[in-house]
Parts: structure tokens; C-alpha cells; sequence
């Protein structure tokens, strides 16, 4: 995941995309996430058409009847499972990926390098904690930030080292 965009980023965005005001607009996704709850927890699956299909999915422990089922027992959560449709689902066909520093290691550079140092410890820098890095947990990915498809040779990141893939 290079970033997160909230509801109101999105809106914004539709409504420079479209004739629809950003008030409409958001007006109809809150709508849209509110009715998208009410109906998952109906049972009913919500089809977006070429976008894909939400619907509930259980976790569940096995019992060796279906008298001996108890859905209080037995169910141990529940998920929301996303279907894509077609059109999205091959989207992704023959992207490449290309690996790139952590965003730790990324963080570090761009700070030493307005600061004009000449060298930067990568290894320190992995180390060191950020606040991005502690709020979210995630400490081993990186990103391309152009927002741009970028060719590549399709290697994975070690985990071990932060190092991933976009």
C-alpha cells in the first residue's frame, strides 16, 4: 500500500471528475456505506456491477452435526469478503513491479539529504522508529511515490530487511 485516501479525499475527487457537487457526492458514499452495512448484515450481498460483489463471510469452528452447531459456539467472526468484477479483476494482468527502499530507509535519506550529509546508515535507519511506522505497524513495505506503473523484475522484498515491493 503506497498511501490512503479518506472519504472526503475521494469525493473530492469524484466531484472534480463529474457535474456533481462534493456535497452530493458525499452525501451519496456516507449513504452508500451506510446501506452497504444495513445490507451485509441482512445477509444480502451488494453487486457493483463491474467494480465486484461485497458480501459477509464466516469463520467458523467445525461440529461433527448440524444438531451439534451452535452459531454462538461455533462462529468465530465474521469478514467482508470482496469479489472483484472482470473488468477489475484483470487490471493488474502483466504489471511489473520494481523494488524499493523501505519507507523508513526512503525517510531517512530525504531528511539527510536536506540536511547535506554526504553518507546515511541504512541499517540505522531501519532501525530507528517513526511515527508513520509505529501508528500503523507496518514497517515493511515500500513505495513508489510518483503514483506511476514503474517496469521491473518482478523480485519480492525481504521482510527481514524492509525492504518491498509497490
Amino acid at each position: 500500500m503506497k498511501d490512503s485516501i479518506s472519504l472526503k479525499q475521494f469525493a473530492k475527487l469524484i466531484s472534480m471528475q463529474t457535474t456533481v457537487s462534493y456535497a452530493d457526492v458525499t452525501a451519496v458514499l456516507v449513504s452508500m456505506q451506510e446501506n452497504m452495512v444495513i445490507e451485509l448484515q441482512r445477509g444480502n450481498q451488494i453487486d457493483f456491477g463491474e467494480l465486484g460483489k461485497f458480501r459477509l463471510q464466516l469463520t467458523c469452528e467445525g461440529a461433527a452435526t448440524a444438531a451439534e452447531f451452535k452459531s454462538d459456539i461455533n462462529i468465530k467472526g465474521v469478514n467482508i469478503q470482496f469479489i472483484p468484477g472482470s473488468d477489475l479483476a484483470n487490471i493488474f494482468t502483466g504489471m511489473e513491479f520494481e523494488q524499493v527502499a523501505s519507507r523508513a530507509v526512503q525517510k531517512a535519506a530525504l531528511k539527510a539529504e536536506k540536511e547535506g550529509a554526504k553518507t546515511l546508515d541504512i541499517e540505522e535507519a531501519k532501525k530507528k522508529p517513526n511515527k508513520d511506522n509505529a501508528s500503523s505497524g507496518d514497517n515493511t513495505s515500500g513505495g513508489n511515490t510518483s503514483g506511476e506503473q514503474t517496469g521491473g523484475t518482478g523480485s519480492t522484498g525481504n521482510g527481514d530487511t524492509g525492504d518491498g515491493l509497490e
